[in-house]
């Protein structure tokens, strides 16, 4: 009976997230298009492709351009933006990034003091989703000494970091210093 009833409401049409390459916006991007799109079983190659390629924009577009729409491309183009986009280390480091500019109150209004709320909020109830076993304080201290380099020992240390995907600790950069 469930099922007759269920089949008969008419729900809204679900948007397509869009993703224009913005770090932290990449995994809330990847997970809503995979439960959509990717995972669903009526869809070919072809289509999903399309689908990808309408949800992108900017320099997101830009890593998929080059490829034609076909069957043996999607996963071509899907693993391309994964390797791109989905770095838990530079999302993390994006997020602390994101705490340490935090939008001004200059005056008592209840709408800016909702957006720093928000803003803090958001980007803390992230690096908790993909903390690691990192503290947000190793991440926050490790952006302001990041920040503090000059680009030669900054581009060492992204070196040095490159292949792997772990957030370090700040004893590990304070020992690399």
């Amino acid at each position: 009976m469930f099922h007759i009833i269920a089949a008969l409401i008419k729900l809204p049409v679900i948007s397509l997230p869009t993703f224009e390459g913005e770090t932290t916006s990449w995994l809330h991007y990847r997970v809503t298009f995979e439960a959509l799109i990717v995972t669903n079983n009526a869809l070919c190659n072809v289509q999903t492709f399309h689908y990808l390629t309408a949800s992108l924009k900017g320099e997101a577009k830009g890593v998929i351009s080059n490829l034609q729409i076909t069957n043996e491309n999607f996963s071509v183009a899907w693993k391309l933006l994964k390797q791109r986009y989905n770095n838990q280390r530079l999302i993390s480091m994006m997020h602390a990034k994101n705490l340490c500019f935090l939008p001004g109150v200059k005056k008592s209004d209840a709408s800016l003091l909702r957006q720093l709320r928000n803003h803090v909020s958001s980007h803390m109830n992230a690096l908790k989703a993909l903390s690691r076993n990192v503290h947000i304080q190793d991440l926050m201290l490790n952006h302001l000494l990041l920040s503090s380099l000059d680009a030669e020992t900054q581009r060492k240390w992204d070196l040095i970091r490159a292949s792997r995907e772990d957030i370090p600790s700040t004893s590990d950069l304070i020992t690399f210093l």
